[in-house]
């Protein structure tokens, strides 16, 4: 697969979502709303959650209450900041119980 600097991957997916828009309508719960979208670094990620990269990547490979896989642009791993934010109320959920 060829690396595509963010720009172009960005230019190609909104060329992609004009071309097809049922694609729009797939169901991603991330993907419905672009406006919205805002992508986190690692450094954000673990910001947010006051944990270790380690801990992190532990936590991405739980089979229980998996943490959401980052998303590659180019070289770059970023992660859907409405994931991390669904992922961070169902912990909360969880050990409210």
């Amino acid at each position: 697969m060829s690396q595509f600097p963010p720009r172009a991957f960005i230019r190609m997916a909104a060329e992609l979502d004009a071309a097809d828009p049922q694609n729009a309508a797939s169901g991603c719960d991330a993907c419905e709303s672009p406006d919205g979208l805002r992508f986190l670094s690692l450094r954000d990620v673990l910001d947010r959650l006051t944990i270790s990269r380690s801990l992190l990547y532990e936590l991405i490979k739980d089979p229980v209450q998996p943490f959401p896989a980052p998303v590659h642009i180019g070289r770059r791993s970023v992660w859907v900041e409405n994931e991390v934010v669904s992922y961070m109320r169902a912990v909360l959920i969880t050990a409210r119980r």
